[in-house]
C-alpha cells in the first residue's frame, strides 16, 4: 500500500484559531481540497455558524481567511486503504509547531475528532487545544445541528 501525503496548512498570517483534522479523505485528496466530500458537514457547519454560503472553494477560502481560521491535518503523511481515521498507520506528524511559532496570532487549536486530538498528544504544544466531535458523516452520532452548536462555542468565544 502506497504512503499519501496531506495538504499544505491554509493560514494568513493574523489566524486566531487553527481547526486540524486527520488526513484529507479520498474524495479530498482527489479534489485537491480539504472536506470535500459532499458527506462531510465541516463547510454546512460553517455555513451556519457565519451565516455565508460555503459552496465554491472561493468562498471557503473567504470565509476562512475573514474570520482568520488556519486550517491543516495532524498527518503530513501515512499509510491507509479508503478514508477511515481507524486505518491510518504509519504516521509522519505535520510540523504544527513551526506553524504555531510562524503565526504567533493563533491562540487555540480546534481538533476535528478524536484522532486528530490523539496524534496531536504526542506534540509539546504551547497553546490551549480542544476536541471537537469529528464532521465527518462516519460520525453519526452528532447532528449537523450539535455541530454547529459545539463549534460555535469554540469559533466565536472570546472573537
Amino acid at each position: 500500500m502506497s504512503r499519501i501525503i496531506g495538504f499544505d496548512p491554509i493560514v494568513h498570517g493574523n489566524d486566531r484559531i487553527l481547526i486540524l483534522g486527520s488526513m484529507p479523505s479520498v474524495e479530498s485528496l482527489h479534489q485537491d481540497f480539504y472536506y470535500a466530500n459532499k458527506t462531510n458537514r465541516f463547510w454546512p457547519m460553517l455555513s451556519k455558524i457565519y451565516g455565508v454560503e460555503t459552496d465554491t472553494r472561493m468562498q471557503r477560502l473567504a470565509l476562512l481567511k475573514r474570520e482568520k481560521i488556519a486550517l491543516w491535518d495532524v498527518c503530513h503523511s501515512c499509510v491507509r486503504p479508503g478514508s477511515a481515521d481507524s486505518a491510518i498507520r504509519d504516521v509522519r506528524l505535520n510540523p504544527i509547531q513551526e506553524v504555531l511559532e510562524t503565526n504567533s496570532s493563533i491562540q487555540k487549536i480546534l481538533c476535528n475528532g478524536k484522532t486528530s486530538e490523539r496524534l496531536l498528544k504526542s506534540l509539546d504544544l504551547f497553546v490551549p487545544v480542544v476536541s471537537c466531535p469529528s464532521t465527518s458523516a462516519a460520525n453519526a452520532r452528532w447532528r449537523l445541528e450539535d455541530l454547529v452548536e459545539i463549534y460555535r462555542k469554540e469559533l466565536l468565544e472570546n472573537g
